[in-house]
C-alpha cells in the first residue's frame, strides 16, 4: 500500500505501509483536535472546524458536516470542495445516501469504492471513496461528518476510528456551543427589551421614542430597517408613519390596502408573519426598495391591536440569521409592538386629532379668507371705494402698510383684509396693541424671552414676531410705541432680524408688518416723539380710514350688516328697522365711528320689541340740537372734502362726479322714505315723476326695499 502523510500543525505524521497510525501520533492528532474544537464557543465556525480538521487528518479531498433537522431532512451546515450551490442541490432526508444510512443507524461507514455502493447519492464526479461518522449525542445522532476523497480506498479502518472519537467529541461540545449562544441571545435580548423599557418609560414624544426604538433595533438586532404603519380609518388606507434607515422618498412609498402585501396581511389577519427570504416570496411587494444586494434578507411584521381592532403594524428587514435567530427575532418584536401599544394608542388619537385639527384649521382659514376679502367690508361710498383699491393693490405685495385713521373706523378689519388676500394667507396673523400692554412688557411680548432674563420668566418663550414668521404681524396704536421699542421696530424692518429679551443671538424672521393709528404722527414727528426714519420706514404704502361722518351714505347698508348679525345671534329672524329709525341714524355725527353704530343697533335690538326697531329704542339719538348742529357741519365738511379730492383727483370732471353724488344720495333716500313708491319719491324731491324714472334709469339704482323700482307702482297706487 503506498503511504500517504496526515497533516497537521507542528506535526507530520507518516502512515506505515499497512496504512495505521502509531498511537503516539494517534493520541497527538486527537489532542490536536481537542483543541482546536474548544478554541470557540460560536457553533458556525466550531462546524467549520469540525470538517477541517476532519479533511486535513483523513487525507480526504472534499468534506461536509451534516445536522438532522426537526423535519428528518439532512441539511449541509459547512462543505469543502462540493461547490457554492451544494446546499440548494443537494436535499436528503434520513435514510438517503450514504450519509443518510449512517444518520438513520448511528453507525460510521467506510465505502472504498462508492460507485459499487447502491446507497450512494453522487454529488461529484470525481468521489470514489467516502467516510461517514455520527454525531452522537446521549444516544441520539444529531448528525454526521462525512469526508470523501478521489481515490478508491483512501480512508483505513484508523481513519475510521479516530473520526467516530472527534463525531462524539464534536458533538458534545457543538451542543454546549448552541447551548452557550442561546443563552447569549437570550440575555442579549433581555437587554434589548431593557433599554426599550427604559425608553418607553422615558421619552414622552412618539416619533422620538420610535426613532431611539429603530436605533436600538439596527445596533443590537441588526435590523436594517425598522418602520410603523398606521391604518387611516376613513379610507381604509396603510402608510408609512414612521421609519427607521428609510429616506422620507421611500417613506411615502409605503402605502397599502388591506390584505395587500405582507403589511396589509398582517392587518387583515391580525397574526405576526414572518417571511426568511424575501426575494424568494411574491407577496413580499418591496415598494420602499430593498437595503443592501446579494443578501438573504428577512421580514418581520406584527400587528398594533387597539380595543380588539388591528390600527396598525410594527416591521423589520434585516438579513437572515438563521432559522433559530429568525424566530426568537420574531419573539421579539412581537413582544416590543406589544409594550408599543399604549404609546401607539396615545399617538393615533393624537395624530387623528390633529388631522382633525389641521382640517378645521384650513377650513377656518379658507372661512376668513372669504369674511376679510376686501369686497366683504361693508360700504360702496366712494371714500371706500378708494379704500378697497388700495388693499387690493396692496395685498399682492410685502410691503409695509401704515393704517391711518380715528378710532373704531376699523382699521383692524383692513389689516385682515390685506392679510387674507394676500400669498401668506396660509401663515400666521398675529395682533399687538402697543397701547394695551405694559411697556416693560412689550418687548418680550414682541420679541420673546429667554428663561430667567427677568422676573417672571420662568421658562423660554417666543415673541410674536417668532411665531408670525412667513406670516403677518399687526401693531395695533404704534403711535403709544416708547423710543426704546422704536428703534428694535425699525431695526427689524431694515434688517428682518431682532434679538430676543435676555439673548445675545439674532433671529432672521420673514415677516410683513401692517401698522395702524388714530394719532397725528406728523406732529408727533415735530415733537420729537416718534422716530423720523421709523415714520418713513411704516409710511410706505399709507391707507387713510375715513370717519362715518364723512361717508353718511354707508349708514343705511351698515345698519343692515349689523341688523342681520344680532338677528342672527338673538334668534329673531323677523327684526326689521324702520325708516325713521334709519334717517335718525343718517343724521348723526357718530364721533365712535362705525363701532359706535355697531353698539347702538346692539343695543337697540335688545331694547326693542323684537319685531320692529323704532326711534324711541335710540335714545341716544333723538333731541338734542348740538348733535343737529354738528350733523350739518360734518354734511359741509364732506362734501368740502368730496370736492377737495375730486379737484385734485379728476380735474375737468369734478362737477359731474360731485352732482352725481348729490342725485344719487338723493334719489337713494327719498326712495327709502316712500317704501319705492316712485310717486311719493317724486313728490317728496319736488320733480316730475318721469324725471325721477331717467335718474333711476341712469344710475340703476334699486327700490328702498332691495327690489328693482317697478315702473307703474306708484301710478297703480295713485289711481
Amino acid at each position: 500500500m503506498v503511504s500517504r502523510e496526515t497533516r497537521r500543525e507542528g506535526l507530520v505524521v507518516e502512515k506505515e505501509g499497512s496504512g495505521q497510525i502509531r498511537m503516539d501520533d494517534r493520541l497527538a492528532i486527537l489532542q490536536d483536535i481537542s483543541l482546536a474544537l474548544n478554541s470557540t464557543l460560536d457553533p458556525d465556525l466550531l462546524i467549520d472546524r469540525i470538517l477541517d480538521a476532519s479533511i486535513r487528518y483523513t487525507a480526504a479531498t472534499t468534506g461536509s458536516v451534516i445536522l438532522i433537522q426537526p423535519d428528518q431532512t439532512l441539511r449541509i451546515m459547512a462543505a469543502r470542495g462540493l461547490g457554492a450551490n451544494v446546499e440548494e442541490e443537494v436535499r436528503l432526508k434520513v435514510g438517503e445516501g450514504i450519509t443518510g444510512w449512517v444518520a438513520e443507524h448511528g453507525k460510521p461507514l467506510n465505502v472504498p469504492d462508492v460507485r459499487s455502493d447502491k446507497r450512494y447519492v453522487c454529488v461529484k464526479e470525481h468521489i470514489r471513496s467516502e467516510l461517514a461518522v455520527p454525531m452522537v449525542l446521549d444516544q441520539k445522532t444529531i448528525g454526521v461528518i462525512s469526508v470523501d476523497s478521489s481515490r478508491v480506498a483512501n480512508f483505513s479502518e484508523e481513519d475510521l476510528q479516530l473520526l467516530s472519537i472527534v463525531g462524539t467529541q464534536a458533538a458534545q461540545i457543538l451542543e454546549n456551543a448552541k447551548t452557550f449562544a442561546e443563552l447569549r441571545r437570550k440575555a442579549e435580548q433581555d437587554e434589548t427589551l431593557l433599554m426599550i423599557s427604559q425608553v418607553l418609560g422615558s421619552v414622552l414624544d412618539f416619533p422620538e421614542l420610535f426613532r431611539r426604538v429603530g436605533e436600538i433595533f439596527s445596533q443590537r438586532c441588526q435590523m436594517r430597517r425598522s418602520f410603523l404603519v398606521l391604518l387611516n380609518p376613513e379610507t381604509d388606507e396603510l402608510a408609512i408613519e414612521l421609519a427607521h434607515g428609510m429616506t422620507p422618498e421611500e417613506m411615502a412609498k409605503g402605502r397599502y390596502r388591506i390584505g395587500e402585501g405582507i403589511t396589509g396581511r398582517v392587518v387583515k389577519t391580525g397574526k405576526a408573519i414572518g417571511v426568511k427570504d424575501v426575494s424568494a416570496e411574491p407577496k413580499f411587494l418591496g415598494r420602499t426598495g430593498m437595503p443592501g444586494s446579494g443578501e438573504k434578507l428577512s421580514f418581520i411584521a406584527a400587528p398594533i391591536t387597539l380595543e380588539e381592532r388591528v390600527v396598525g403594524v410594527v416591521g423589520a428587514l434585516k438579513p437572515f440569521p438563521g432559522d433559530l435567530p429568525f424566530e426568537e427575532d420574531m419573539a421579539l418584536i412581537q413582544i416590543i409592538t406589544s409594550a408599543l401599544t399604549p404609546a401607539v394608542k396615545v399617538y393615533f388619537g393624537v395624530a387623528r386629532e390633529k388631522e382633525l385639527l389641521l382640517r378645521e384649521n384650513r377650513l377656518l382659514r379658507e372661512e376668513l379668507k372669504t369674511i376679510y376679502h376686501f369686497d366683504k367690508i361693508v360700504g360702496s361710498s366712494p371714500a371706500m371705494e378708494k379704500v378697497y383699491e388700495t388693499i387690493q393693490n396692496v395685498a399682492r405685495g410685502r410691503s409695509t402698510v401704515l393704517i391711518r385713521g380715528e378710532s373704531g373706523t376699523g382699521k383692524e378689519l383692513i389689516a385682515h383684509a390685506i392679510h387674507f388676500n394676500s400669498p401668506r394667507a396660509d401663515k400666521p396673523f398675529f395682533l399687538v396693541n402697543c397701547a394695551a400692554t405694559p411697556e416693560n412688557l412689550l418687548e418680550a411680548e414682541l420679541f420673546g424671552h429667554l428663561k430667567g432674563s427677568f422676573t417672571g420668566a420662568v421658562a423660554d418663550r417666543k415673541g410674536k414676531f417668532g411665531l408670525a414668521d412667513g406670516g403677518t404681524i399687526f401693531l395695533d396704536e404704534i403711535g403709544d410705541m416708547s423710543p426704546l421699542l422704536q428703534v428694535k421696530i425699525l431695526r427689524v424692518l431694515q434688517e428682518r432680524e431682532f434679538e430676543s429679551v435676555g439673548s445675545e443671538a439674532s433671529q432672521k424672521v420673514d415677516v410683513r408688518v401692517i401698522a395702524a393709528t388714530n394719532k397725528n404722527l406728523e406732529q408727533m414727528l415735530e415733537r420729537a416723539e416718534f422716530r423720523e426714519d421709523l415714520y418713513y420706514r411704516l409710511n410706505v404704502v399709507p391707507i387713510q380710514v375715513p370717519p362715518l361722518r364723512e361717508r353718511l351714505e354707508d349708514i343705511p347698508i351698515l345698519v343692515d350688516h349689523f341688523l342681520e348679525k344680532f338677528r342672527h345671534e338673538n334668534q329673531l329672524p323677523d327684526l326689521r328697522i324702520s325708516p325713521e329709525a334709519v334717517r335718525l341714524l343718517t343724521r348723526y355725527h357718530w364721533p365712535g365711528n362705525v363701532r359706535e353704530l355697531e353698539n347702538v343697533i346692539e343695543r337697540a335690538t335688545i331694547l326693542c320689541d323684537g319685531k320692529l326697531i323704532h326711534t324711541t329704542d335710540l335714545p341716544l339719538m333723538t333731541g338734542d340740537r348740538s348733535e343737529r348742529v354738528s350733523l350739518a357741519v360734518s354734511y359741509e365738511e364732506s362734501l368740502a372734502r368730496h370736492v377737495a379730492e375730486e379737484l385734485e383727483a379728476s380735474r375737468g370732471q369734478v362737477w359731474n362726479r360731485s352732482v352725481e353724488l348729490v342725485e344719487k344720495t338723493l334719489l337713494s333716500a327719498a326712495l327709502r322714505e316712500a317704501r319705492g313708491v316712485r310717486l311719493k319719491a317724486a313728490s317728496l324731491l319736488g320733480i316730475h315723476r318721469n324725471t325721477l324714472r331717467k335718474k333711476l334709469e341712469e344710475y340703476g339704482l334699486e327700490s328702498a326695499d332691495g327690489r328693482q323700482p317697478a315702473a307703474d307702482r306708484g301710478e297703480k297706487a295713485a289711481s
